[in-house]
């Protein structure tokens, strides 16, 4: 987790979006060059493309969520296990600043550059809590089998 804290860090210090730095500390670990990462979450900066709606951190610790919570499957119950861990998620963001908004957590004022950097290693640390209560939730079940 340091790892992933220290490079998210780092990619918001050297001018990456909220969500761009958060996605790309994962990158790697889900087989994705730097490059198509930072492509992939740039639009979800600023709360999606600036306008403060979804904090584009949390927008990018869900979809890191998402990709290791989903089996891949259009079955209902990827859906609902995914769906469960960004509620989770939400929770703990909420807890910590209010909203899950941009706008909120902002308290209206516009995005500025190097403004969200506790935000962006918050969502790191969201990432690796709900992540470590799911496998935790997976190891209770396989005992319980």
């Amino acid at each position: 987790m340091e790892e992933k804290l220290k490079l998210a860090g780092q990619a918001y210090g050297n001018g990456c979006t909220c969500s761009q730095a958060v996605f790309c500390a994962f990158a790697n670990d889900m087989g994705l060059d730097e490059t198509t990462a930072y492509k992939i979450m740039e639009g979800f900066g600023g709360g999606f493309g600036a306008m403060q709606e979804v904090c584009g951190a949390f927008c990018a610790a869900a979809a890191v969520i998402s990709y290791y919570t989903s089996s891949g499957s259009m079955d209902g119950e990827s859906k609902g296990k995914t769906y469960r861990a960004i509620r989770r998620a939400a929770e703990i963001y909420e807890q910590e600043y209010g909203s899950i908004r941009c706008r909120e957590i902002l308290h209206g004022n516009t995005p500025k550059a190097f403004q969200c950097g506790m935000k962006v290693k918050d969502a790191v640390l969201v990432v690796h809590k709900v992540l470590g209560a799911e496998a935790a939730q997976v190891k209770t079940e396989e005992n319980i089998l």
